[in-house]
């Protein structure tokens, strides 16, 4: 029974980590490191302050959270792997391998208006 909560909270205890971890000028995340040449895709990014599991947190580019987007940020990949979701063949976590799962729907969070 225990490993069923075990993962999932491996998972977001590593991803918390991830996110926590503080900001060096010497250590860019694979997003802030982008060349010049990579701008016009730079609109298809969610904004480094992004609220996890926002519409604003999004990767437009590869349509799955940004937060989550292991082909933006290959740091996310051990985390993915620890948790048994990786899909070798195709590169991607399981939980986002349309190849492997057809069916599977990652949909945007909708928009939240201000009040």
């Amino acid at each position: 029974m225990h490993t069923n909560l075990v993962t999932p909270s491996l998972m977001i205890l590593v991803l918390a980590i991830a996110g926590c971890e503080k900001k060096n000028d010497s250590k860019q995340t694979p997003r802030e490191a982008m060349p010049a040449s990579a701008s016009a895709q730079a609109h298809q990014h969610a904004p480094l302050n992004a609220k996890h599991g926002t519409h604003e947190d999004w990767c437009g580019a590869h349509q799955v959270p940004e937060s989550l987007c292991t082909r933006c940020n290959p740091l996310l990949i051990p985390a993915f792997k620890a948790t048994h979701d990786w899909c070798e063949g195709h590169g991607l976590p399981e939980s986002q391998c349309l190849k492997c799962n057809p069916d599977l729907k990652i949909e945007r969070p909708p928009k939240v208006g201000k009040k």
